[in-house]
């Protein structure tokens, strides 16, 4: 997490000292600051990507610094505090009968004798809530315990990193996505890749911009002037204020979601719209994988079928949009009511 927000906070006083500098001549003359600014802080992000993969002992050590931040942040500066909460947990247990008396004369001779006569009856109380409360905090412990041993021994992480990520739209698809009827405002793709889909809506007029896991990935696209961002797009989703986008083009990371995540992004998609707003699907179908991809895939990623059923389910109206493209068949259209 520091070391996550050292290279954020790295990256922003870079591109605001390039952009102060007058004398700067690798902006273009008639370059956007704006897009300036964007396309520097992606060329760094992609700088420290490409470091990272390429050095095993780099990446060792940004693992160490986060796990020193969290040993020393205090409770939520550093994301989730799965430990802390637990150590918190034990110490709130353990209830305390004897209330402080102060040091007032007189009222602290009151409290005193108030404690006294109630000692007896708040120990018989507390006593049984004590014994719950550590029955439960050890029985929390032990289920995360738990959990962390089934997540190590699926290799969630691990089995990512054994298979290419899905390919970007085509030209073919981008140039499907940017022909449909769009609502107004801005329109996000989650995941962008290079930003085939996002360039095909810039051409066309549109206002959009798209984010994506990959740093490496943007940079292409942040070069050409889209506007391309570095991030998780789940995450960014989230984040969104309800009706506040014009479209949402889910492509790409989709692809390697349970069933169970889609039905929580789609809805986040459909929240992100306002009325009348489209959010397109354009994703693979599993039947059409091939055997390494199928098999490392496995209970990931649905048909644009199934991306339909689930949108009516949702509550919109919803067209599928054939195409050429040999790997995506159908654009999945789902306009919000």
């Amino acid at each position: 997490m520091v070391a996550r927000w050292t290279r954020q906070r790295i990256t922003r006083l870079v591109a605001s000292s390039v952009v102060a500098d007058p004398e700067d001549d690798s902006r273009m003359p008639d370059e956007d600051p704006v897009v300036y600014i964007n396309r520097v802080r992606a060329e760094i992000e992609a700088d420290a990507e490409l470091r990272r993969r390429r050095d095993p002992e780099l990446q060792r050590r940004e693992r160490e610094i986060e796990r020193a931040w969290i040993d020393v942040a205090p409770p939520g500066a550093a994301g989730p505090q799965r430990e802390l909460l637990l150590d918190r947990a034990d110490r709130l247990a353990m209830i305390d009968v004897d209330a402080p008396l102060g040091a007032r004369p007189g009222v602290r001779q009151v409290k005193g004798a108030i404690r006294k006569g109630t000692y007896w009856y708040l120990r018989y109380v507390t006593d049984q809530v004590n014994a719950l409360n550590n029955v439960m905090t050890r029985l929390v412990r032990r289920l995360d315990e738990r959990i962390a041993e089934v997540e190590s021994a699926v290799h969630l992480d691990e089995l990512d990193t054994l298979i290419d990520a899905p390919p970007e739209p085509s030209t073919i698809v981008a140039d499907a996505v940017a022909a449909l009827d769009w609502a107004d405002g801005r329109i996000a793709v989650l995941s962008c890749g290079a930003g085939n889909v996002a360039r095909a809506l810039h051409d066309s007029g549109r206002q959009v911009y798209g984010v994506d896991q990959d740093a490496l990935a943007i940079l292409p696209g942040v070069r050409d002037g889209i506007d391309l961002r570095s991030g998780d797009p789940i995450v960014h989703l989230r984040e969104i204020e309800d009706g506040t986008l014009g479209g949402v083009v889910l492509a790409g990371m989709v692809e390697n979601l349970a069933p169970a995540v889609i039905w929580n992004v789609l809805n986040g998609a459909l929240r992100a719209v306002g009325p009348g707003g489209v959010v397109a699907i354009a994703a693979a179908s599993p039947r059409d994988r091939d055997l390494v991809e199928s098999e490392l895939r496995a209970s990931r990623g649905i048909s644009a079928e199934t991306w339909a059923h689930l949108a009516e389910r949702a509550g919109a109206v919803t067209e599928m949009v054939p195409t050429s493209d040999p790997r995506i068949a159908h654009v999945v259209v789902a306009r919000r009511v």
